[in-house]
């Protein structure tokens, strides 16, 4: 037990390696993860600098949300999956219908665990995120970025 556990410790970038290498999907999680904190960002900044400059925060974040998505979109599109095959307009229009999709999952998770299990509103945020995200990930890989059958035009 005791050299299994150095081995654990000692060899732990060697480990990920193996990890990437063997799972490949581990690193598109990874790389989706880090596109979403960059999304987060954005969207965080740009909320933030409409909502100090006057805008109501409506308006600040009905502005900010889409930006980011546009961000996260192009980012994963570059960085985290390999290219579909389909016009750079039909994953967008994929990308944006699945993120719709998480979100309205997002909220209305959010809403039955604050109203219906009665959880702390922050503990039911990070629930309904860690939830959302698995789905979006699933919802992206399957819907937007999936490969598109040779010989196939249609959407």
């Amino acid at each position: 037990m005791a050299k299994t556990l150095v081995f654990i410790t000692r060899d732990i970038p060697a480990q990920l390696q193996l990890l990437f290498l063997t799972y490949p999907v581990f690193g598109r999680l990874v790389r989706f993860l880090g596109v979403g904190l960059v999304g987060l960002a954005c969207d965080s900044a740009l909320f933030w600098a409409l909502f100090q400059s006057g805008a109501s925060a409506q308006w600040a974040r009905g502005l900010s949300l889409p930006a980011a998505t546009l961000v996260t979109w192009a980012l994963n599109r570059i960085i985290t999956f390999e290219p579909s095959g389909r016009a750079w307009w039909h994953e967008l229009l994929r990308y944006v219908g699945v993120a719709a999709l998480v979100q309205g999952f997002n909220y209305l998770l959010f809403l039955s665990l604050v109203y219906g299990a009665a959880l702390h509103p922050l503990l039911a945020l990070l629930i309904s995120a860690v939830a959302a995200a698995a789905l979006s990930f699933a919802g992206q890989s399957l819907v937007t970025f999936a490969q598109r059958p040779r010989g196939r035009t249609d959407f």
